[in-house]
């Protein structure tokens, strides 16, 4: 395997990217995208690790640092899950300089929380087979949550957050405007479940991973809504390990067991749909 950086002109500024190539021609393109939290020598430290499982399958993968974190300059003044568009044009940007580069046709894209929104708004170019997500936050919140959720770290909200009256004054108020819908990405995916095969992760203690009841009803709708042959290429797992969100301090021990639940989801991505495993759904 060999591994080499690149920079790519994202529009706005330069990208720092990590590709990983295997020893032999590779035979696909992983796109791996981590979340929010720490770096680790481009990209996080499931992304690292997955750039070499994957690469002793054949497989090609790039990984990067979203403008203004790690080795990619910029600015970011805040982090939503809602508001990924920027950072999908620097993965366009790094996918297709990487499918250029390798010469390949085909991409799978594996994204960790935050970088789950991201790779599924890769999802409907033709030229992906699939999608693994970790810890994907399925819904948008209304303005009063993305807010709170935006100054929520300022110690004067967060004082007056804590305060238990104002808390049974706004609660009321939070459940009335929180809007119960899923994420335009979310939608879009399903819609390429004919082509691809797309696979949601969550672990131990699932709230922490983005995932409850309100979810699983969202998510039961929209898979009733599908033809029996698209929803047999989604599935949903429920891992013992985690938080997924918290992947980079998990044990070595957890890490090793999600690696390898993650790496065969993604080989399998690969595979002719016709010879996709029959379905599980969403539990």
């Amino acid at each position: 395997m060999n591994q080499f950086p690149i920079f790519v002109d994202a529009g706005k500024g330069h990208v720092a990217a990590m590709l990983t190539v295997p020893e032999a021609e590779p035979r696909g393109l992983v796109v791996s995208l981590a979340g929010t939290g720490r770096v680790n020598v481009i990209g996080s430290t499931l992304c690292a690790h997955l750039s070499r499982r994957v690469a002793e399958r054949g497989l090609a993968s790039v990984r990067l640092d979203y403008s203004g974190v790690g080795d990619s300059p910029g600015h970011v003044s805040s982090w939503t899950p809602s508001d990924v568009g920027e950072a999908v044009c620097q993965a366009r940007a790094v996918l297709a300089e990487s499918m250029e580069i390798l010469g390949v046709t085909r991409f799978a894209v594996v994204g960790t929380c935050y970088g789950t929104r991201v790779a599924l708004s890769l999802v409907p170019d033709r030229q992906c087979v699939g999608a693994v997500c970790l810890a994907l936050p399925i819904l948008d919140y209304g303005g009063f949550s993305r807010v709170t959720r935006k100054v929520g770290q300022r110690k004067a909200f967060s004082a007056l957050r804590s305060n238990p009256l104002v808390r049974r004054l706004t609660n009321p108020l939070r459940s009335s405007v929180r809007a119960r819908r899923p994420a335009a990405p979310v939608v879009a995916a399903f819609d390429c479940l004919e082509r691809s095969r797309i696979t949601f992760l969550y672990g131990q203690d699932p709230w922490e991973d983005h995932y409850d009841r309100q979810v699983q009803d969202v998510l039961d709708r929209l898979l009733a809504a599908l033809p029996p042959e698209r929803r047999g290429r989604f599935e949903l797992r429920m891992l013992p390990w985690g938080p997924l969100t918290t992947f980079d301090i998990l044990s070595p021990a957890d890490k090793e067991a999600v690696l390898e639940v993650v790496v065969p989801l993604v080989c399998a991505t690969f595979e002719e749909v016709g010879c996709l495993p029959a379905a599980v759904g969403a539990a």
